[in-house]
């Protein structure tokens, strides 16, 4: 090596600065600690300003009955709102719930509408595949979150009753055979063996649940009404009425009545139609608590908002025993052997107004749930079937 190149290795050797090893492993290793701590804090703020853009979607409810602001859940499950007495309603007010979930203890398939409050139990239709894939449809009676049975059918279920010593349901298979429209049939569930099925007389429609009172069982259809034998489920005749979209049938006072536009129709089991009473305005509804029978008719301008419930046999001009509240429209109403409710809508969302002695009850209204199905289950409880499940809501 030349002496002027050791020379310049020299003068950079001497000039060089000392630096300290020790400790240089653990200088790493914090460093190294601080950045996963940075890391993981920043994935927590990252969550936590997706929580905060969930809660600034919020609808900050304002009431109108008496009661402070609620902020509603998200969309994303079902949610429902009480508006206590007879109060108008709408999109926002009322106390904000959330319906409860009722965990069944046996698998049930799908759970959908109807729904039947029976004097023990409450049954709903379900739709689920067999083994083998095919579709299959069954009404399950459920007591609280206990399974008390299962009836399987092979047709869609399009209505459930009780009464006159047995079950019964509406089936309609999914095309037509000989008629026009889809075959319908009458089952007949009794305590013990399979289901006993009847059919309806072809291209029957019917158009209102089927009621099992007044000594015989009955299917209201679009051109009348069909009379079933109560003691084993076999065709008796088909009473024709003028054409109607809806039509139904309870036990009313002493006898069992048909809807008949703006008139009641008593049914005799032996004779057929009987008495007639005039109501004037149409009916959209009967129903019965006791000997208490009740008519729904549209308001005086004939809409459906402002609904009227009426005295049964009041004659005309009708006899208004209570008015539902502003802002639900009316399309039923429907009873147990305790309670009696009207079924409708409010702003699009399935609603109830529960009845009683001193007028409306309350108004339970389904926001984000548009096909549900809400029936009076219990004094303080709303039941209803949505998104394929049963939910509970108490009531005050």
């Amino acid at each position: 090596m030349p002496a002027d190149d050791q020379r310049l290795e020299r003068a950079l050797h001497d000039a060089a600065p000392v630096v300290e090893t020790a400790g240089v492993l653990d200088l790493v290793a914090r460093k190294r600690t601080r950045r996963r701590r940075t890391h993981r804090v920043g994935a927590v703020a990252a969550v936590l300003g997706v929580v905060l853009v969930i809660g600034a979607t919020a609808v900050l409810l304002a009431n109108h009955d008496g009661s402070s602001p609620h902020v509603a859940v998200p969309p994303a499950g079902v949610s429902a709102r009480v508006v206590t007495g007879d109060r108008a309603v709408d999109a926002t007010n009322g106390h904000v719930r959330a319906p409860r979930p009722v965990v069944l203890d046996a698998p049930t398939g799908t759970l959908r509408a109807p729904l039947y409050v029976g004097t023990a139990t409450l049954s709903a239709a379900s739709d689920d595949l067999d083994a083998n894939g095919v579709p299959r449809s069954r009404v399950v009676r459920v007591d609280g979150s206990q399974v008390v049975d299962v009836s399987d059918f092979k047709a869609q279920v399009i209505s459930i009753t009780e009464g006159e010593g047995a079950r019964w349901a509406l089936t309609r298979n999914p095309r037509a055979t000989e008629g026009s429209l889809p075959d319908t049939f009458l089952k007949r569930i009794g305590p013990v063996g399979d289901p006993v099925s009847h059919q309806l007389p072809i291209d029957a429609d019917p158009v209102g649940p089927i009621a099992a009172v007044g000594g015989a069982v009955w299917v209201p259809v679009r051109d009348g009404v069909v009379q079933f034998d109560a003691a084993d489920g076999h065709l008796v005749r088909h009473l024709e009425l003028r054409a109607a979209a809806h039509r139904w049938v309870a036990l009313a006072g002493k006898g069992a009545y048909v809807t008949d536009g703006g008139a009641l129709r008593r049914l005799d089991p032996a004779l057929g139609l009987a008495d007639r009473i005039d109501l004037g305005p149409e009916i959209m509804g009967l129903a019965a608590r006791g000997f208490d029978g009740r008519v729904l008719v549209r308001n005086e301008q004939g809409g459906t908002d402002r609904a009227r419930v009426a005295d049964a046999f009041g004659g005309d001009p009708v006899h208004v025993v209570t008015t539902l509240p502003a802002g639900f429209h009316a399309d039923g109403l429907e009873s147990s052997a305790t309670r009696m409710w009207a079924t409708g809508t409010v702003d699009g969302a399935p609603a109830i107004v529960l009845l009683d002695d001193a007028g409306v009850h309350a108004t339970v209204v389904f926001d984000n749930a548009p096909q549900a199905t809400l029936v009076w289950s219990a004094p303080h409880t709303v039941t209803a079937v949505a998104n394929g499940k049963l939910f509970e809501l108490p009531v005050p």
